[in-house]
């Protein structure tokens, strides 16, 4: 049923960028049934939306692809008690160029014509995080024991992958695992990184011809007709359990109605269609 709404009002939304196509048809949807309410939506990293808010940055609902973020502004309380829930699990993929003519899996990244791999900034991007465990857990990058991270209490060889004080590995990738099993037989490789996931696949698309991307933007026909890829099992890699809250003192009837509108059949269902596993569901 549409709803008619007494004058314009806006919701501002910023949210992790795997969500650029599959949030946007969920605003779209909401729009068509709310006439005198916008989405603005920003999409970007979730690590640096988390710093943004703390400092400020005005919004009304956050989108994270990682639930701690949301926790820690409920925490700091910079979001409104009792509103974070889970929407979705995000899924991991590994995308190739279709020109390179390989089977996209872990198996192709040693592949001598994969010289380049786009990747999300593992120090504040989830899906960075998620790419560098999905290849440890294949065997494509070993973890350092002299790696440089001052102050751990534990060694690095041991930590689980939700111990990994992944903020501070500012200095990339192959500081503090050796990609040895990456750079066999090829003339050179390296690591590409995007600010967020939606920059990634560019450089993916762009750049490199290859990257770990999210399922939600390769299933996109701007990644799925030049390129094709292989949808990791979850078990491979960090869990990308993404919750959203309502940011603190902006609980207004506009916002409740997006925020709800997000979790109802509709909304489900478009998450469902770009890839997501959402609460409550199995894989098939």
């Amino acid at each position: 049923m549409s709803l008619t709404w007494a004058q314009n009002l806006e919701v501002r939304v910023v949210a992790a960028a795997d969500l650029q196509y599959a949030l946007s048809q969920v605003a779209k949807a909401f729009e068509a049934k709310n006439p005198g309410i916008r989405i603005l939506l920003s999409f970007g990293s979730s690590g640096k939306f988390y710093t943004q808010l703390t400092q400020g940055l005005a919004a009304d609902l956050f989108f994270s692809a990682e639930r701690i973020y949301p926790q820690l502004l409920e925490e700091r309380g910079l979001a409104e008690r009792g509103s974070r829930k889970p929407y979705a699990i995000g899924r991991m993929v590994i995308w190739l160029d279709r020109r390179l003519g390989l089977k996209p899996g872990p198996e192709a990244l040693k592949d001598p014509r994969v010289t380049q791999l786009a990747i999300a900034s593992p120090v504040h991007a989830p899906y960075g995080r998620a790419a560098v465990t999905l290849l440890e857990h294949y065997g494509l990058l070993k973890r350092r024991q002299d790696a440089p991270i001052p102050g751990l209490k534990k060694p690095f060889l041991s930590l689980s992958w939700e111990e990994i004080p992944w903020e501070k590995l500012s200095r990339g990738v192959e500081a503090y695992w050796d990609a040895s099993p990456l750079r066999q037989g090829k003339p050179s490789f390296q690591f590409v990184y995007g600010e967020n996931i939606s920059h990634t696949a560019q450089l993916a698309l762009t750049t490199t011809r290859a990257g770990i991307l999210a399922l939600s933007l390769a299933i996109n026909e701007t990644l799925s007709r030049p390129g094709v890829y292989w949808v990791s099992p979850l078990e491979s890699h960090l869990t990308l359990e993404q919750d959203y809250v309502i940011l603190k003192g902006r609980k207004r009837p506009e916002v409740m109605a997006f925020y709800h509108f997000v979790a109802s059949p509709e909304g489900r269902a478009i998450l469902r269609r770009y890839g997501f596993l959402l609460p409550g569901e199995k894989l098939e």
